[in-house]
């Protein structure tokens, strides 16, 4: 730790230390932890700001999450970072040093939110290990922070999922109002909401975790508790002294944490094997959109031909319409004309974007100016065109009457 650390931590410390003699019966956390803790199975912990529980669970390597085995995922020694990122990345990511972070909160945001039960999940040498800490009491909440600041370094990459709009803001926001911390330590944040969505959204359209586990994973989760009654177990657990629900609470937070683990593999997996491992038309596609906006446009055209050869189906106008651009950058204009000829009979937004580029073939290539103007009308009779569209079709009209002589 570095030195400035260290006394900032020394500083926070100093006016909590308990003076030689002082009745350390005090320090002491009431007997309610101790069964709060025997229930969950965890142990009772108490630092200078007070007492908190920790519950660990290790899922071995013969453990099998929905349709995978963990010794599948945790047999990969790397993950390439792209697959994670809009962007091309060429560093790759280490299981190993990421860091998996669930919360479950008194509410949905605002100052008056707690997060009283912050899990963490990492590879260890016997499988994935969770390690949960939760506050008894909203006294206790600096104590928990102190703990759960160690579980973060600079060298160790965060895995959340909605994490960077909400778990993340609300633990720094947490850390700063009980003067634990100003920001927490870490490499690189990877929020797989976004990944996932980028990959699967145009055909599970739900893209919440538990949809996710169930469609892409394999994994259905029996007797889980739902996540808009989680603070109200926690509150009867402060006003009653009643734990009986929080069991549930904590392992609706494990599968969080062990499905991110999942996800990130299988994400990592599909980037790996360019795409291989897909089998949806739409995932396709929507893999193809990613390496098209990487300008990997010859990735593009191999995806669509696999669509092409695999899907029994038509595929959708808007597929087409894509990879028609990308077969015209690749220079294969006559597939892409074969495309534009097919949808230039819908009357659509495809339709019309098919007889503008047919317009704009027949009269700069060809210089067939009469079936150009045959496309460019039909581009015209389009429903919803915009002012700015139908005033260039209007003027790319009349240049080809006057071409043809019709003035």
């Amino acid at each position: 730790m570095k030195n400035d650390a260290l006394k900032d931590r020394l500083s926070r410390h100093r006016g909590h230390i308990v003076p030689s003699g002082k009745n350390e019966t005090q320090s002491r956390p009431p007997e309610a932890y101790s069964r709060l803790a025997e229930e969950l199975g965890g142990r009772i912990l108490t630092n200078f700001a007070g007492s908190f529980c920790v519950v660990r669970k290790t899922y071995p390597f013969t453990y099998v999450h929905g349709d995978t085995a963990l010794a599948d995922v945790a047999g990969e020694s790397s993950w390439p970072m792209s697959a994670f990122s809009v962007e091309e990345i060429s560093a790759t990511v280490s299981p190993s040093g990421l860091l998996f972070v669930d919360t479950e909160t008194t509410g949905l945001g605002g100052a008056g939110a707690v997060a009283f039960l912050i899990g963490c999940g990492l590879v260890v040498s016997t499988g994935f290990e969770v390690r949960q800490y939760l506050i008894p009491d909203y006294s206790d909440e600096t104590a928990m922070l102190e703990a759960l600041l160690e579980e973060f370094s600079a060298d160790r990459s965060l895995v959340t999922y909605n994490g960077a709009a909400f778990d993340l803001p609300l633990m720094r926001d947490r850390m700063i109002i009980n003067r634990v911390a100003r920001e927490i330590a870490y490499d690189r944040h990877i929020d797989l909401l976004h990944p996932a969505r980028r990959l699967f959204r145009r055909r599970l359209a739900d893209c919440t975790l538990t949809n996710i586990e169930r469609e892409l994973l394999g994994f259905f989760r029996q007797d889980d508790i739902p996540g808009y009654l989680i603070p109200s177990v926690y509150f009867e657990w402060l006003s009653e002294r009643n734990a009986n629900g929080l069991a549930g609470v904590l392992e609706h937070n494990r599968l969080d944490i062990i499905s991110m683990y999942f996800l990130a593999g299988r994400i990592a997996e599909i980037y790996r094997h360019e795409g291989r491992t897909l089998t949806h038309t739409d995932d396709l596609h929507s893999l193809s959109r990613v390496y098209g906006r990487r300008r990997k446009t010859a990735k593009v055209v191999e995806l669509y031909q696999r669509m092409n050869q695999d899907s029994e189906a038509a595929l959708a106008e808007d597929i087409l319409w894509y990879h028609s651009v990308a077969l015209k950058r690749t220079g294969e204009t006559q597939k892409a004309l074969d495309i534009w000829s097919g949808l230039a009979q819908n009357d659509s937004r495809e339709g019309y974007l098919a007889n503008l580029e047919l317009s704009k073939y027949f009269e700069h290539r060809l210089k067939d100016f009469k079936t150009a103007l045959q496309h460019a009308r039909a581009a015209r009779s389009s429903p919803d065109l915009t002012d700015s569209r139908r005033r260039q079709l209007d003027n790319r009209i009349k240049r080809l009457r006057s071409r043809l002589g019709h003035g």
